[in-house]
């Protein structure tokens, strides 16, 4: 419309100055306005002179019919008056009116052709006439002024729509050039007004839409295409072009590049909801009720097998579902339009299979409450039915099989009772509990259980049930493994027929024994090994047993292995059981033997005699024992023979004393060793030997010790006297033979003071008498002092301490220094000549450590146990130079233990030898 407005006549007055202060087009319409005031002007006279001759026309055709309507002056000329003003404005209205009233006076008021006449009368349709014909050109002078108005307001409206629009506006030539261009078109196409006039459309247009743009200018019509920007982007617009009535072509385009997106947005939405239905097997529907017109999803169409696109109606919906479902279908979707929810399964068929579907849907309703339409959605769910009835049957079996279960949970049970009787019950009374249990579950008339595989040998024991007494009596003997009872005992294997006289490895009946159809053999096997079988023949109700009877006797069978066999082995058991008791009855020694819980299990005779109270076996071995140390201390619960050596040590001949029910302390040798089963400890056997005979010979023996060492000490001390007062009184000109000699002599008294002095030590300690007094004592000093002492009675023999500053201990230093004489000694006799002795002090833990290293042959490990026992000798110190008794290291640990630390040895063979003393701390210092 905006074109058709630039394209119309302009109003000269209206086209000066309120054109050029216009935007673009509002110029252009004023520079047409100009260019269209001089053909105005030449048209205007056209029109005067053809309206001028309008009054000359009318006077023509009024005076060719003037015969037939005559006084009639004016009546050709009213329409006259009224076109010429129409046509050619007010002059030329009051033109024609004017010459209109001299021809009809002239020609017409008579007397014609006169220009005086003489009827007054004339003179009022004269006015008359003449004030109609200024009033039709009045009235057309007004009513050309109105529409120069309203044309000039719509050129304005137009020209403002234009500037203002959004979309591109472009007016083009005849030869499709730009002659004009809104802003929204300058600022889509990226160029200004003064480069985008003068292009062409075509120049704009996408290369492949050419063709289609001149079909449009033919067509009028619109399409979609792309416009190169000036920055060379393609934007997507849509055109739509109209031709002007001034020949020119009027292009609107809108920038459609939003809406693609959107569209896209929504392609792949839809795709994406294409492809989730696909995935999760939905598709959605609508019902349009009022055209009853069915609208599907692409799933809905692949799910019931219908080519896309297919027109449905709810009639055709029905016709598609299984015929046996159309009904409840129907029903629950009339339901659905009377309020009530729609959620139904059904069926139908597809290529001949059958599928399930759930549908479930709302209806919408208008404002009188009448359906409108249903939204919905429907489901495969054939999957779900399928797994559905596979778990109704798996319930059903599951059913079944907890029936089976639990009969045969209460014959499992039945039988472990008669297990847990024995010894009360035997192997026939568990057999018997075994053989009614298989009976209960198949409801089998007869039933055998026979252990045994050797063909020539009946089953023994043999259980039967079912069977007459009477006629059990006409039986010689018990059935052998043989025919049809030999395949199932000797080859393992599970016979289930119908009628066993049928069976190939049937051999009969023998006399008075029942007839017999159906047959069951099951083998009990335990651990893969035979240990019974079971018969069971004529099921009852049946013509035949079935295979979830020879299920449950299978189970059975599983399971009365382990009975049986721990009933048979449990008979064996009882005999040697009662073999043992016999033997270990007769044994002069204790024997004890515990589980893995420390409790009693067997015990003989000279064991049971020693217990503080009369127990019975199965009691814990702490709670019938008093077990102490040779001491008198109590030994801790976790010290206790068995304990130790459920803890995997083996203990040979540790001393211990027992207190015997009448309080005697008795004292005994101990040993004990762990019982291991399958890697595990499973308990512990523990003998102990009375020593109070032993005990009372040591005791006399160290008394006599003890006497003697008292009788040569007070002889030797005289002698030891003696040679010191005659060296003192020898005079210097004695022979040096005679000097050498005392010498020897008072040597050889103190090494014998000595050896007197060890086996004081050495009995003291044997009896446990030996007593310290100690003191806070810095033993790394009491061990530099000693080192010194060494190093003047062993000449030339390195010795080196190493401390960590001061180490105090609490300890007796004149039996430590003992000990320290000993093993420095020791360590330089037994070690390579001139290598270094080394004296470590340190502390550990909450002792104080003291080591001895020298380096030498070393002390094998087999006789480092007895090295620190009475005149005790290594092979090597027998066979060498070296003399001693064999005491020092046996003193050296008496006096350690009796402060209460203890020592030890670590030896490589062919390197070093270090003896460790642990000796308690000091107490901090008030």
């Amino acid at each position: 419309m905006a074109s058709r407005v630039v394209a119309d006549e302009h109003d000269s007055r209206r086209g000066d100055a309120p054109a050029a202060s216009g935007g673009p087009l509002r110029r252009s319409a004023t520079a047409l306005a100009r260019v269209a005031v001089p053909l105005a002007a030449g048209g205007s006279q056209l029109r005067l002179l053809v309206s001028l001759s309008l009054p000359f026309l009318a006077l023509a055709v009024q005076s060719l019919l003037w015969r037939l309507v005559p006084s009639t002056w004016f009546l050709f000329f009213y329409p006259a008056i009224f076109f010429a003003a129409a046509l050619a404005g007010l002059r030329a209205g009051l033109t024609s009116t004017a010459l209109s009233a001299v021809l009809v006076w002239w020609f017409f008021v008579p007397p014609a052709q006169q220009l005086v006449k003489h009827t007054p009368a004339m003179l009022v349709p004269m006015s008359v006439f003449i004030g109609m014909g200024v009033a039709f050109s009045v009235f057309h002078e007004r009513l050309r002024r109105a529409e120069r108005d309203v044309a000039a307001a719509t050129r304005d409206l137009a020209t403002s729509l234009v500037e203002q629009a959004p979309d591109g506006i472009l007016i083009a030539d005849d030869a499709g050039r730009l002659t004009e261009a809104n802003p929204a078109a300058c600022h889509m196409l990226g160029y200004s007004r003064g480069e985008l006039l003068g292009l062409t459309l075509l120049e704009l247009l996408h290369t492949d839409d050419s063709d289609r743009i001149e079909d449009l200018w033919g067509l009028s019509g619109a399409l979609e295409s792309s416009v190169r920007r000036k920055d060379g982007t393609e934007l997507p617009v849509e055109i739509r072009a109209t031709r002007l009535t001034n020949g020119r072509w009027q292009a609107f385009v809108r920038d459609v590049s939003a809406r693609r997106r959107v569209e896209e947005a929504l392609r792949e939405r839809q795709s994406d909801l294409d492809r989730a239905q696909s995935v999760a097997g939905v598709g959605s529907w609508q019902l349009d009720l009022r055209r009853d017109e069915v609208h599907w999803s692409d799933e809905c169409y692949r799910l019931f097998g219908v080519p896309h696109g297919t027109s449905l109606t709810y009639g055709g919906f029905l016709d598609l579902l299984h015929p046996d479902d159309r009904a409840d279908v129907d029903r629950a979707w009339r339901g659905a339009l009377a309020g009530a929810p729609f959620d139904v399964e059904h069926r139908i068929v597809v290529a001949g299979e059958v599928k399930w579907i759930r549908e479930r849907a709302e209806v919408d309703f208008d404002g009188a409450g009448l359906p409108l339409r249903g939204i919905g959605t429907m489901q495969d769910i054939t999957l779900r039915k399928r797994a559905d009835e596979a778990l109704r049957r798996a319930h059903d079996v599951e059913r079944r099989l907890r029936a089976e279960l639990e009969d045969l949970t209460r014959a499992a049970a039945a039988v472990s009772e008669a297990v847990a009787d024995l010894p009360r019950s035997d192997l026939a009374t568990v057999l018997q509990v075994i053989a009614r249990q298989a009976q209960t579950l198949t409801d089998a008339r007869y039933v055998g259980l026979g252990i045994g595989t050797d063909p020539a040998v009946p089953f023994d024991p043999w259980i039967a049930l079912g069977m007459p007494e009477e006629v059990a009596r006409q039986i010689p003997r018990n059935p052998r493994p043989v025919g049809l009872l030999g395949v199932v005992a000797r080859d393992n294997r599970i016979i289930r027929t119908r009628d066993l006289r049928r069976h190939a490895a049937f051999g009969g009946f023998p006399p008075g024994h029942p007839d017999m159809r159906s047959f069951l053999g099951v083998p009990i096997r335990f651990h893969g090994r035979p240990v019974g079988n079971f018969f069971l023949a004529d099921k009852i109700g049946a013509d035949e047993f079935s295979v979830q009877d020879q299920r449950l006797i299978e189970l059975l069978a599983a399971r009365a292995g382990a009975a049986i066999e721990i009933a048979t082995r449990y008979v064996g058991e009882a005999f040697q059981r009662a073999w043992l008791q016999a033997v270990i009855d007769q044994l002069p020694e204790g024997v004890i033997v515990v589980d893995s819980e420390s409790t009693i299990v067997l015990r003989n005779r000279v064991a049971a005699a020693l217990a503080r109270r009369s127990g019975l076996v199965g009691h814990p071995e702490d709670r019938l024992y008093d077990v102490r140390e040779p001491s008198g201390a109590p030994v801790p619960f976790d010290r206790t023979p068995a304990n130790r050596a459920l803890r995997g040590e083996t203990l040979v001949g540790v001393e211990y004393v027992i207190v015997g029910p009448d309080g005697r302390a008795l004292p005994v040798l101990v040993s004990a060793t762990p019982l291991v089963t399958v890697g595990e400890p499973a308990g512990a056997a523990i003998v102990f030997q009375d020593i109070t005979a032993l005990k009372e010979l040591e005791r006399l023996r160290e008394e006599w010790t003890s006497v003697v060492a008292h009788d040569l000490r007070q002889p030797v001390a005289v002698i030891e006297l003696a040679v010191e007062g005659l060296l003192r009184g020898l005079p210097d000109a004695a022979p040096e033979r005679a000097r050498r000699g005392l010498e020897r002599i008072k040597t050889a008294s103190r090494r014998l003071g000595r050896m007197i002095d060890d086996l004081l030590d050495a009995s003291r300690i044997e009896s446990r008498r030996l007593t310290v007094q100690p003191r806070r004592v810095d033993l790394a000093a009491l061990a530099a002092g000693a080192v010194e002492q060494a190093r003047e009675t062993l000449p030339g023999a390195p010795i080196r301490v190493v401390a960590e500053g001061p180490q105090p201990a609490w300890v007796d230093p004149d039996r430590i220094q003992q000990v320290l004489d000993n093993l420095l000694s020791n360590a330089v006799k037994y070690g390579e000549p001139g290598r270094e002795v080394r004296v470590d002090v340190g502390p550990r833990d909450d002792a104080v450590e003291l080591v001895v290293t020298n380096h030498g042959a070393g002390i094998a490990p087999d006789q480092q146990r007895s090295l620190f026992c009475r005149f005790a000798r290594t092979r090597e110190a027998r066979e060498g130079p070296v003399p001693g008794l064999g005491l020092g290291l046996y003193i050296s640990r008496g006096i350690v233990e009796a402060h209460g630390g203890r020592m030890w040895v670590e030896s490589t063979p062919g390197a070093t030898t270090s003896f460790h003393c642990l000796l308690p701390r000091g107490p901090a210092p008030d």
